[in-house]
Order: C-alpha cells, then sequence, then structure tokens
C-alpha cells in the first residue's frame, strides 16, 4: 500500500494522489484534501493551533525527541505502507528540511520504500543498485548523505559515474543530465541522495 505523508510547508506542493494520506500538523490546514481519502492527522499542533476533530487524529505531547514528520512516517509503517510518498519536505525553515531528508533514512530503517515528491523533483535514498525514471535533457544530482559514498557505476546519465567516491567534501555529484527516460546507478558504499528533476 502506498501512503502519503503530507508535511507542514509554506509552499504550494505537489497534487496528492494517494488514496491513503497522513498530515502532521499543520500539513493538514494547508494541504488538507478529505476528499475520498483515508485521512489521519498527527502532531502536537502547534502549528495548526487546533486539534482536528475527528475519529483519526492522534494527539502528540509538546515536549518530544521527534519531529511530527517523523511520527506521521512511522505511522504510515504501522498502517500498512510499503512504499511513502512525502510532500511538502523541502519549504519553510533550514533545519526542518534537513530533518525532512532523514526521514528518507528512517523509512529504510524500517523495511519501507519513501521518496520525496515535490513539483518539480522527486528525491530518493540509495544504497545498492537501482533505476530512475527521468526526463531526458533534464538534471540529475547523486550527492551523498551521511558519509562518503562510493558510486560502482551509472548508466543513462552524460557524465558517468564509475567507480567514483563522493564525499562531503566535493560537489563532484552535483547537475548531470539524464540522456534516457530511465538512469541506473549502483551504490556500493555509503548512501547517495539522489535527486531527479522533472
Amino acid at each position: 500500500m502506498r501512503v502519503a505523508v503530507v508535511l507542514n510547508t509554506p509552499e504550494k506542493i505537489a497534487l496528492v494522489t494517494e488514496k491513503t494520506v497522513i498530515y502532521a500538523d499543520g500539513g493538514y490546514a494547508k494541504h488538507g484534501q478529505d476528499d475520498g481519502k483515508s485521512v489521519t492527522v498527527v502532531g502536537d499542533f502547534d502549528s495548526l493551533g487546533y486539534t482536528p476533530n475527528n475519529e483519526s487524529t492522534v494527539k502528540l505531547d509538546c515536549e518530544k525527541n521527534f519531529t511530527d514528520g517523523e511520527f506521521a512516517v512511522r505511522t504510515a509503517v504501522k498502517q500498512g505502507a510499503d512504499e511513502i510518498v512525502i510532500y511538502g519536505a523541502l519549504g519553510g525553515r533550514i533545519d526542518h528540511i534537513i530533518c525532512n531528508l532523514a526521514l528518507l533514512k528512517i523509512a529504510k530503517s524500517l523495511g519501507v520504500k519513501a521518496y520525496i515528491k515535490e513539483k518539480d523533483l522527486k528525491i530518493y535514498l540509495l544504497d545498492g543498485e537501482s533505476s530512475f525514471s527521468a526526463k531526458k535533457g533534464l538534471s540529475v544530482s547523486v550527492l551523498p548523505y551521511g558519509d562518503s559514498a562510493v558510486v560502482e557505476r551509472s548508466t543513462g546519465l552524460y557524465y558517468p559515474l564509475e567507480n567514483l567516491t563522493l564525499t562531503n567534501a566535493d560537489t563532484r555529484g552535483i547537475s548531470n543530465i539524464a540522456t534516457e527516460r530511465e538512469f541506473t546507478l549502483s551504490v556500493t558504499s555509503g548512501q547517495c541522495l539522489v535527486i531527479v528533476y522533472n
């Protein structure tokens, strides 16, 4: 089951197409769409300013060791998600954006595929080998996440990535170009954020 997690962002988000949606706090007021969807709202509601009055609301304490977004991801997994699409991860405060990227790693640690979806891009967390859809001629960036990462090989990219070590001390993996409608990457050590522009 694919589940959408909608975060609190001041930016306009991509159209939520999933039938099961979990809103994190203020994401409900700004982006809520109840039309025919199964909706859960979670959070301490400091951003929303009130507690939604429906049976699928989960009220959290204001003093906690995790974000409302992390709780939403964990709730999606408990609801049976095998794939999570995260909306609204990139707008607003920079510290929130950095933590929102960590939601990809949290989902992976729980055994669930996840990606961030915005109006003009998608972000994936990759370890191992995978293929990605792309539009020919548009930008693809491959950046190490956490520590350094080794990209053993790639296909479908203008600048081939072969036995390349990416580190947090260089900018080597940014702004590659998709040459096919699908490209592949093989990461043999560490993890990479793969940013695919639409």
